[in-house]
């Protein structure tokens, strides 16, 4: 079994803030989007 791990953290090491991601970065969603397509994806 692979398990991969991806996250996205703050430079204060926030993972969101108020139900929401702590930045926005087109590029960083095409490569989670590539990344994930196709694959199990537990969030939480």
């Amino acid at each position: 079994m692979e398990l991969n791990i991806i996250a996205a953290v703050a430079a204060n090491r926030a993972i969101g803030y108020r139900n929401d991601m702590v930045y926005f970065i087109r590029e960083d969603l095409k490569r989670f989007k590539q990344l994930t397509t196709g694959h199990v994806v537990i969030m939480g």
